[in-house]
């Protein structure tokens, strides 16, 4: 009896010059229990020199058509500008799937898991709810720390990004930001626009931490003028941490307020302090969304 196609998942994936990409996009597949309903969506950064390494031909050949769809948005890596405008240009990509899973180019994951990732989704119970956590690491070639459940509260990893593919519309990447100050902003911006924030409660998918060896440029190694474009991205960090006027795509949303998130996560962004509470993990339920 064939197995019906769950529901579509759209995986962006951001890779500069990676040569890890190929080694994900193999087991991201090998691994999915139903592969036909992924369309993975690359922008990939590379420089002239990359292709044996991670340009096209180190990518999955046979095994994409018979399963997933594959859509590459190759860039120049010297024209590139950083993770953040390379992850917008990935959420263009998008073709209106019910669900999106933004992971990094350098991950290994379990066996089935899709169907266990959409699971831990359903017991949300959460139309609006979004997973994300930091995931345990793993060693090259395939080694994952499987020791503990990693959790995280009022913040979101933007390297495991699980929820409905609405979100995309709703919550665009900021592609003036460079990299710091990502993850703050994103859960913000989620949070005000009455997205609620979710651990998985199991492992699922693992990240390559230490690169050493692995033989992967990064993109403010590559750039000599890195640090006047993360100048510039602090400065709109500090903002819309702060609550002032960032254009309405890329602010906070109407739905909750930064003084709330604030009040329900005992983090103050203007004052750099933390409660107690917060300080020892411990956090209420946050105020419902009015949606």
């Amino acid at each position: 009896m064939q197995r019906r196609l769950g529901p579509r998942i759209v995986v962006p994936i951001a890779s500069y010059r990676d040569p890890q990409l190929g080694a994900t996009l193999r087991d991201l597949i090998a691994k999915a229990a139903d592969p036909k309903r992924l369309h993975i969506g690359v922008c990939l950064q590379l420089d002239p020199s990359d292709q044996q390494s991670c340009g096209q031909p180190s990518l999955p050949k046979g095994e994409a058509p018979q399963g997933p769809q594959l859509t590459l948005d190759p860039v120049a890596a010297s024209a590139s500008q950083g993770v953040c405008w390379a992850r917008a240009r990935t959420q263009k990509l998008w073709q209106h799937e019910p669900f999106t899973l933004q992971i990094d180019s350098h991950m290994r994951r379990i066996t089935g898991w899709d169907d266990a990732l959409l699971a831990c989704w359903q017991r949300c119970g959460d139309r609006r709810a979004v997973l994300s956590v930091y995931p345990n690491a793993f060693e090259l070639p395939d080694h994952c720390d499987t020791a503990m459940l990693p959790l995280m509260d009022a913040f979101v990893a933007a390297g495991l990004l699980l929820g409905p593919g609405e979100l995309i519309r709703e919550v665009p990447y900021d592609p003036e930001l460079y990299f710091h100050g990502e993850e703050i902003t994103l859960a913000l911006r989620l949070w005000t626009r009455g997205f609620n924030l979710y651990n998985p409660d199991r492992l699922l998918l693992f990240h390559l931490y230490t690169t050493s060896g692995s033989g992967s440029p990064t993109h403010w190694a590559d750039h000599s003028s890195w640090n006047d474009h993360n100048e510039r991205s602090l400065a709109r960090v500090k903002a819309l941490t702060h609550g002032h006027h960032v254009e309405a795509t890329f602010g906070l949303g109407t739905m909750r307020t930064l003084q709330e998130w604030q009040q329900w996560s005992g983090i103050n962004l203007q004052e750099q302090t933390i409660s107690d509470d917060a300080l020892a993990g411990q956090f209420g339920p946050p105020p419902p969304s009015p949606d």
